[in-house]
């Protein structure tokens, strides 16, 4: 990919001569089309092809973006953090001292309190997002000499609601992140003011986006215009992120369409940056300046290929130890991506603005050039400082449950139903269990729109005995969502549990009927098999059973268990 050079007229020049047309692209009309601003409707048709065509499952795609785009894009600023001789100077104690402290936390907050590391994230991508998308529209409009502070104020404001009012629009992440307060100890929200925030944020939107309109009519009649293509990608970032968040039922999908966007772009920015501030500054350094120039795009996007393949890396280790090392290590590259581009890609830099070879505002070039000293930097991170400090602290001074039996017990207990009352043995187990509980049920109610929440409030229910509770709940469900297969499926081994056989065998029948992937129907099938073995039709549970081996050939231990139960029952009798 070659760069368009920018050369903006001086004052003397436009003194001399007429004022030229100023280039309106950050790179040319048509790249910025391809790499910019219609890359959805690229990444779009394409990820829909591959999961709904060609089969590839939702979790492959995934998996293949965290790497090659995800983490394969934390890799050019890490370049430019380390290999920018300028910037690396004056911030070296942040890139010095980062890396090793945030890997040193992550390790053990990962597994102690993984809701933590989920939450700051969850938080953290959503800003890191938005403020990608600030910056475009900051430079489109910095192209044509649009700078008012008023008008960047309006643009990051359109920004920031149109983020994070679609998060309020997808009840699974609503979910999600319920889940994840509510699991550090957070105080429970009242359901009414959870779903009260969805129509508030939506409100707060349309006024927001009433105030950007007017506030551009009147930059048309006054002063310097603002650049039209901006509007164009702010319909194309936040109509992405809306059509990822809250239209895509895929979470796992509809981040994966989102990333690919938000990646490409990054990557073509920070490659035409690059490039002008080599040309700009030869002493910038030897790494960044034989990779950033003309001809070496291919060994650019070799370097994050090779990066991001680390991401492919824990899938394959079996080693527990070196597992959380590797998981480590990709978390710290997420967290040291979101937090060195907070503040090596200022726009209002007066080194951002010549590597895109934007005019400096010269009145205001002397102060946005200073940085924010040390003290008032680490007094800024504060609040997230002092939360994973309390959190380690608590765990050395009163260590609470150990998170792996949390997992067990989580297994059993809210993702699966028991067929009894049994509680676990110790008291703190018991009191852990019953917290789950509580927090399960209001965010059922904060979220009646989340299916999987739903679920889990009638799966704990059900394992509390209130079978019927359950079963209304999630009757309730299905009547909403007559596809979800897991509602048929818990129906159905409630019912199997309380001997009610041909009830059991018709949820079955219809979680088989709905199930959309090898291993639901793998499932379904083994149940059905399980309930003709008790009604003693061996032929059709035997055909049952090979029929789940079939989208399954790793259920044969449960079979075999299941035929084996059965003899002995009968043995008994």
């Amino acid at each position: 990919m070659s760069v368009v050079p920018l050369q903006p007229s001086s004052p003397s020049s436009r003194s001399n001569s007429p004022t030229p047309v100023p280039n309106r692209w950050i790179i040319s009309a048509w790249f910025d089309q391809i790499l910019i601003l219609s890359t959805p409707l690229l990444a779009i048709p394409a990820v829909f092809a591959l999961n709904s065509r060609l089969g590839v499952a939702a979790e492959t795609i995934s998996l293949v973006v965290t790497s090659f785009f995800a983490l394969g894009h934390h890799l050019p600023g890490m370049i430019r953090a380390y290999g920018d001789r300028e910037l690396f100077a004056r911030f070296q104690w942040r890139f010095m001292l980062a890396p090793p402290l945030l890997f040193l936390t992550y390790i053990p907050l990962q597994q102690t309190h993984p809701d933590f590391i989920s939450l700051v994230i969850v938080v953290w991508a959503t800003w890191h997002g938005l403020m990608q998308l600030y910056g475009f529209v900051r430079i489109y409009d910095a192209r044509v000499g649009s700078t008012s502070p008023v008008t960047a104020w309006w643009d990051w404001l359109v920004c920031l609601c149109g983020f994070v009012t679609a998060q309020m629009f997808c009840p699974p992440r609503v979910a999600k992140v319920l889940g994840h307060w509510y699991s550090l100890g957070g105080p429970v929200i009242p359901p009414l003011i959870v779903q009260a925030c969805r129509w508030i944020f939506l409100a707060i939107t349309i006024v927001v986006l009433a105030g950007f309109i007017v506030n551009y009519i009147l930059e048309l009649y006054r002063g310097i215009k603002p650049n039209s293509v901006k509007l164009l990608l702010l319909a194309s970032g936040i109509g992405t992120w809306w059509f990822s968040v809250a239209y895509v039922q895929n979470v796992i999908l509809g981040a994966a369409l989102f990333d690919i966007c938000h990646d490409v772009q990054y990557l073509a920015i920070v490659w035409l940056y690059n490039c002008g501030r080599v040309k700009s500054n030869p002493q910038i350094g030897r790494f960044m300046s034989y990779v950033f120039r003309r001809g070496m795009v291919l060994m650019y996007l070799g370097l994050i290929a090779v990066y991001g393949a680390i991401g492919l890396l824990p899938a394959f280790v079996q080693d527990g130890r070196l597992n959380a090392i590797l998981l480590g290590f990709l978390g710290t590259s997420t967290l040291l991506h979101y937090y060195y581009d907070g503040f090596i890609w200022k726009v209002r830099e007066r080194s951002t603005q010549a590597g895109l070879g934007l005019t400096p505002d010269q009145a205001t070039v002397a102060t946005r050039r200073m940085s924010v000293p040390g003290g008032m930097h680490v007094l800024k991170w504060s609040p997230l400082i002092l939360s994973a400090g309390w959190l380690l602290a608590t765990d050395l001074a009163h260590p609470s449950l150990a998170q792996a039996r949390k997992e067990e017990l989580s297994k059993k207990y809210i993702q699966s139903l028991t067929g009894s009352t049994i509680q676990p043995g110790t008291p703190e187990e018991v009191s852990w269990l019953y917290t789950q509980f509580e927090r399960a049920q209001v965010t059922a109610m904060s979220v009646p729109d989340d299916t999987d929440s739903q679920l889990r409030a009638a799966i704990l229910l059900a394992n509390f005995g209130r079978n019927e509770e359950a079963v209304d709940l999630i009757e309730k469900i299905l009547k909403q969502n007559p596809d979800f297969s897991d509602g048929y499926m818990t129906l159905g081994q409630i019912d199997l549990y309380q001997g009610r056989m041909e009830k059991a065998y018709d949820h079955f029948s219809a979680a088989l009927a709905h199930s959309s992937s090898d291993q639901d129907q793998s499932a379904a099938c083994m149940k059905l098999g399980e309930v003709d073995m008790n009604r003693r039709q061996f032929e059709s549970a035997q055909a049952w059973f090979e029929k789940a081996l079939k989208y399954n050939p790793d259920l044969m231990a449960a079979a075999d268990a299941l035929r084996k139960n059965q003899r002995d029952r009968n043995a008994s009798q």
